[in-house]
C-alpha cells in the first residue's frame, strides 16, 4: 500500500507570507542576518575571537558577498553582534526576590551571576579586542555594566540602604566590580580556577562584601 504523503505544516505566519511575498522575503533577510551575527558567536565559542568575514561566511553557511549584502563593514557587523549579546544576556537574567532571605538571595545571586559569565565570556572576550576601535561597542559595555548594577542594587536593596550614602555606594561598587566579567575572567583564565571553584571564591566574596551591613 503506498503512503499517502503528509501535508507540509504551514504556520499563520507562513500564510500571511505567502500572501505577502515582500513580508517573506523580510523574514528571510531577518533570518539570514541572525544566522551571519550567530555564526561571529559560535566561531567566538570555539575560541577564534578575530573571526574573518569569509570564516563568518561559512559558518553561517552564506556567501561573503550575502555578508557585505546585509552589514555595511565588519564594525557594523561586531556592532550587531554586541547588541545580539544584550539580548541573549537579557534572556538569561530570572528576577530574584528582594524579599527573600538574604543567605537565598546570595545563593541565587552567585548561581545566577555564574552561569552568565561563564556563558557570556567568549563573545566579551572578542568583545574587549574590539572595544578601543568602535564607539559603539564601548557603548553597548556600558549599558551592560548599568544592568548588572541595577541588579546588583536590586537584589540587596535592603542590606545597601542599612548604610549612610558613602557607604552605600563604596559597597555597591564592590559587590559590582566583583560580580562582573572581568572579575570571572580573572578567577577563570589567570588563576585556572574550575567554573565550580570561581563561583566558590565568587559567593565567598559577595558573603565577605555584604557581612558589612551587619555592623549597622
Amino acid at each position: 500500500m503506498t503512503k499517502r504523503p503528509t501535508a507540509p505544516h504551514h504556520t499563520p505566519q507562513d500564510a500571511d507570507n505567502s500572501k505577502n511575498p515582500a513580508d517573506g522575503r523580510a523574514a528571510r533577510s531577518q533570518r539570514t542576518r541572525l544566522a551571519i551575527i550567530d555564526a561571529i558567536r559560535a566561531l567566538n565559542d570555539e575560541g577564534d575571537l578575530r573571526p574573518t568575514a569569509p570564516r563568518i561566511a561559512k559558518q553561517a553557511g552564506v556567501s561573503l558577498r550575502t555578508v557585505w549584502m546585509h552589514f555595511e563593514d565588519m564594525e557594523s557587523l561586531l556592532a550587531h553582534a554586541g547588541r545580539r549579546d544584550v539580548e541573549i544576556l537579557l534572556s538569561l537574567l530570572e528576577p530574584i526576590p528582594p524579599q527573600s532571605p538574604l543567605a537565598e538571595r546570595i545563593e541565587a545571586f552567585v548561581a545566577q551571576r555564574a552561569h552568565v559569565l561563564e556563558t557570556m565570556a567568549p563573545s566579551w572576550r572578542a568583545a574587549r579586542i574590539h572595544e578601543p576601535f568602535s564607539a559603539e561597542l564601548r557603548l553597548i559595555k556600558q549599558e551592560t555594566l548599568a544592568l548588572a548594577r541595577a541588579d546588583v542594587e536590586s537584589v540587596f536593596d535592603t542590606e545597601l540602604a542599612r548604610l549612610p550614602a558613602p557607604a552605600r555606594e563604596v559597597l555597591l561598587d564592590a559587590l559590582l566590580a566583583t560580580s562582573v566579567w572581568p572579575y570571572w575572567e580573572t578567577l577563570r583564565t589567570d588563576l585556572h580556577l574550575s567554573e565550580e571553584q570561581a563561583r566558590t571564591t565568587l559567593d565567598l566574596t559577595i558573603r565577605g562584601l555584604l557581612s558589612r551591613t551587619e555592623l549597622h
